[in-house]
């Protein structure tokens, strides 16, 4: 007797509709509870600061909990939040408190890539983005598993229960793959358009 392994379908949208920020936002929502009712097992969202023209939406986890209220079942994914932008003890907070409100739905999605000029707002460069990445990645899951960050009294509240297995690593490159697969992170191989995280893998 074959076994076969159930299929699952994802929907991303990054949030391009030629409208207002209140509209695409609107028009994102609706997309995605009609994905829900029509079966869709994950809805994913980017991350973009900026640039209108690559993407409408800076705060994902505002957005995912407002889509968590509309819906109840199809899972919400980050595709990507750009972690070397992000303070990454607010991002490991605002992660859990979604996951939280959603019903344990969240699917942790993040990378590295972003427009160069937009580091310049953040204090980075586009050229060090990589550790970054994994200076910010290790302190999220620290936070996530528990440790204490700077002080032995903080110690990460509400707890982040099981998301920790549910984190997703975007990239363009076979090196990117191997730095996905040493942190033990899932890994999703986006095409150069930056298509969603849709034939993503387990490492």
């Amino acid at each position: 007797m074959t076994m076969t392994t159930p299929k699952k379908l994802g929907f991303f949208t990054r949030l391009l509709d030629r409208a207002g920020a209140a509209e695409r936002y609107r028009l994102a929502t609706e997309q995605i509870v009609e994905a829900e009712r029509s079966g869709y097992d994950s809805a994913w969202i980017a991350q973009h600061h900026f640039h209108e023209d690559e993407g409408g939406l800076p705060s994902p986890f505002v957005f995912l909990a407002h889509v968590a209220a509309k819906t109840t079942r199809i899972r919400l994914g980050t595709g990507v939040v750009t972690l070397p932008l992000e303070n990454p003890v607010r991002v490991a907070e605002d992660a859990v408190v979604l996951d939280l409100l959603s019903g344990g739905r969240l699917e942790f999605g993040v990378g590295s890539g972003s427009t160069p000029n937009t580091y310049l707002a953040f204090g980075e460069t586009s050229a060090g983005r990589g550790p970054a990445m994994g200076r910010n990645l290790a302190i999220v899951r620290d936070a996530w598993a528990g440790r204490a960050l700077g002080s032995p009294d903080n110690v990460l509240y509400p707890p982040a229960g099981g998301l920790d297995d549910r984190v997703w690593q975007a990239t363009f490159s076979v090196e990117g793959g191997r730095r996905a697969a040493k942190r033990a992170t899932g890994s999703c191989s986006p095409a150069p358009s930056r298509a969603p995280p849709g034939r993503r893998k387990r490492v």
